[in-house]
């Protein structure tokens, strides 16, 4: 496993932990941009990781949660009228993309402290 790779999922995991109260969605339209990249070339270079057997999947319902996010951010930047359901959408959406790189997080820390079992003899 690269431990680059999972140091640069817990700072995008911390990253969106500090999106914890409302007026973090002003701040977010100027941190979250490049954030979803950074978590696709992780999922590229975790590919090979083969426990656990979903990390690409849980990356990829991540990085779709940021951009949502990100498009919430933007949306109340630029519309006035429609900030209460901005910020329910990317409230919605932060919590999702947390939740996500948490549980990917868990597998990941789980899967390095688990010694690899031993080949099955013949």
């Amino acid at each position: 496993m690269s431990s680059e790779s999972i140091a640069a999922l817990r700072e995008v995991h911390d990253l969106i932990a500090s999106f914890d109260d409302p007026s973090s969605i002003r701040r977010a339209a100027d941190e979250l941009p490049g954030v979803a990249e950074k978590l696709v070339s992780c999922a590229a270079e975790l590919v090979d990781v083969t426990q656990p057997d979903n990390l690409q999947r849980r990356l990829s319902f991540a990085v779709k949660a940021i951009r949502a996010a990100e498009k919430a951010a933007r949306a109340h930047r630029r519309n006035p009228l429609t900030r209460p359901l901005s910020h329910a959408r990317f409230a919605l959406n932060a919590g999702a993309a947390r939740g996500w790189l948490q549980g990917t997080l868990e597998e990941l820390d789980g899967a390095a402290s688990t010694p690899p079992s031993p080949p099955p003899s013949s």
